[in-house]
């Protein structure tokens, strides 16, 4: 790396009815470093990140690429500058081919005609995707990779449009620990041949071992940038909290004493998990842990009754149950917050109270007309109890951050005064202060009675937020683990072996 800057930004500000989005902000990017922007949602980042890519006209303030003043009035113009995205939700087309996706809007001509050359485009596009070490079928249609996969279609794309600065939002939140090792390797390739790379990412460890500099961002102003040699994990999360901040575990007391809630037996489903048996008690927390593909969600897809099960037994408070759908599930008392809260989670083109109150609709409707008033109440009970950051129980939940979408998906199942809640990647994609105020309100449901199953890639979270840990690989449990006496080491053994 060396310091000519390649990106400056000059007393950035931007506003939004009452709300000051970017506050002066000064940001410089260097020719070939990976520079992380760090900050809890709603800090800037994203607005910032906008800016960048003429997404939104800043109200004051300058622009200088390679020492000129540049206006970047759309993405169209960042592109024809050499600034690439690869955003958090996939801008490709996934209907198309990875060829096609590559160089949509930049088409290969044939010579003298009007038609695509589709052996030139294909081509091209495996040159591309050699240059960041990447081997794919470039006829296969884009919807059918895996995220990571796609992901290094769209830094392709972004290389074939001529970047040299590439923004990565939230890359490694979808991916595996090896796909996101794959990932880093290409960034730190294109980092070696003078690229400039901008990370934002929630996950500390990527951030203090992958980037040359981080900058800081807390309530619209950018705070610091600081060289990530000279500083730690701790100091990057106060800055970015603006206090003294500290995951401390909570000491539990023992739950497998308590009534029994939930009784798998030998439970299994081919291609998927086999043999997998628990006990889950009432206030208990169940952990369970193991990488991508081990068979975690699989699982409890079927408990919850998405899919069907094609061996073992369900016992609910020690009656044998079967479990043929969700809304059987429901009924019993069980509730699931999934992996894909934007996909599968929440209703995004509804607000806030209709996100809370869909699963009691039965009960709020009298002759086909849902009582809006008792809607209204329970959304503003549980935005209050829960810390929702909302102007409006109107506000559709699309518009709210990460951490606030999942307090409202968990409210939906506290309304419904469910008996097991079932948390798939609870706090994936959420900033530091929004995981810590989930995992509070996990502990303290859990505290009321509230039987959990949690799953999570992160294994220290798992440690501090489990009573008990269950271990999966390959589609079997390798067996259960106290999460007050054992360690990362321990569970990353048993989850590849």
């Amino acid at each position: 790396m060396n310091n000519q800057s390649v990106l400056v930004m000059k007393n950035i500000n931007k506003s939004f009815p009452g709300v000051k989005a970017l506050n002066e902000v000064n940001f410089d990017l260097r020719a070939g470093e990976i520079h992380a922007l760090v900050g809890e949602n709603g800090a800037g980042k994203s607005t910032m990140v906008s800016t960048m890519m003429g997404l939104l006209q800043p109200d004051s303030g300058e622009i200088f690429m390679n020492g000129q003043k540049v206006s970047i009035d759309s993405p169209l113009t960042a592109l024809s500058l050499g600034i690439g995205i690869v955003p958090q939700e996939l801008n490709l087309a996934p209907n198309l081919s990875v060829a096609e996706n590559i160089f949509l809007g930049m088409e290969q001509l044939k010579t003298g005609f009007p038609r695509i050359d589709w052996k030139t485009t294909e081509k091209k596009a495996e040159e591309f995707l050699a240059k960041i070490g990447v081997r794919l079928d470039v006829k296969e249609e884009v919807g059918t990779l895996r995220s990571a996969y796609q992901q290094f279609v769209q830094i392709a794309r972004a290389l074939a449009f001529g970047a040299n600065i590439l923004i990565l939002d939230e890359p490694t939140a979808a991916l595996t620990f090896q796909e996101a090792q794959k990932l880093f390797k290409i960034l730190f390739q294109l980092k070696e041949e003078g690229k400039s790379i901008i990370f934002i990412s929630h996950h500390m460890e990527e951030i203090e071992q992958n980037s040359s500099r981080v900058s800081v961002m807390r309530d619209g102003n950018l705070i610091t940038t600081i060289d990530m040699k000279s500083t730690n994990t701790d100091e990057i999360i106060n800055l970015m909290v603006g206090r003294e901040f500290k995951v401390q575990r909570k000491i539990r007391k023992n739950q497998l004493n308590k009534k029994s809630v939930l009784q798998v037996n030998n439970l299994g489903r081919h291609g998927e998990f086999q043999d997998i048996s628990f006990t889950l008690h009432e206030g208990e927390i169940l952990g369970i842990a193991g990488l991508v593909g081990s068979g975690r969600t699989e699982l409890v897809r079927a408990i919850f009754g998405e899919t069907i099960a094609d061996q073992g037994e369900i016992y609910w408070y020690e009656s044998k149950v079967k479990i043929k759908s969700p809304k059987k599930a429901i009924n019993l008392g069980m509730g699931y917050v999934p992996e894909e809260r934007k996909k599968s989670g929440i209703f995004p083109i509804t607000s806030i109270r209709e996100n809370i109150s869909m699963p009691l609709l039965p009960s709020m409707t009298r002759f086909t007309r849902i009582n809006r008033k008792r809607e209204e109440d329970l959304a503003l009970k549980y935005i209050k109890e829960l810390k929702v950051k909302t102007s409006s129980p109107e506000k559709h939940i699309r518009l709210l951050s990460g951490g606030n979408q999942q307090k409202v998906i968990l409210a939906r199942w506290l309304a419904k005064d469910i008996k097991v809640l079932i948390l798939d990647e609870p706090t994936r994609g959420i900033d530091i202060n929004a995981k810590a105020e989930i995992h509070d309100l996990i502990h303290r449901l859990a505290d009321e009675g509230l039987a959990v199953i949690m799953i999570s890639s992160e294994l220290e979270e798992v440690i501090n937020l489990s009573d008990r840990i269950m271990v999966m690989h390959q589609g079997e449990a390798k067996g259960f683990y106290n999460a007050e006496t054992t360690t990362q080491e321990e569970l990353l053994k048993g989850a590849l072996s």
